[in-house]
């Protein structure tokens, strides 16, 4: 899996002036965009392959042991 680095809090990752990403803001979108490109529908074995409904959230259910979608 990808490795990304995570900013110091005092780092900013959008230019307040600018609005525009930051150089070091941009190196942390594009490492979080490529774990997010590796990750694969098998890789989530714990949520369920019911498609929701619009509106509807994931909720554990703990009997199953999975997400499911559901009304929050």
């Amino acid at each position: 899996m990808a490795k990304f680095r995570v900013l110091p809090p005092d780092i900013p990752m959008i230019d307040p002036a600018t609005g525009k990403w930051t150089s070091d803001g941009y190196d942390v979108m594009k490492g979080l965009e490529r774990i997010f490109d590796q990750l694969k529908t098998t890789d989530l074995v714990d949520v369920s392959t019911t498609a929701p409904t619009n509106t509807q959230v994931l909720i554990w259910n703990n009997t199953t042991k999975l997400w499911t979608p559901g009304a929050n």
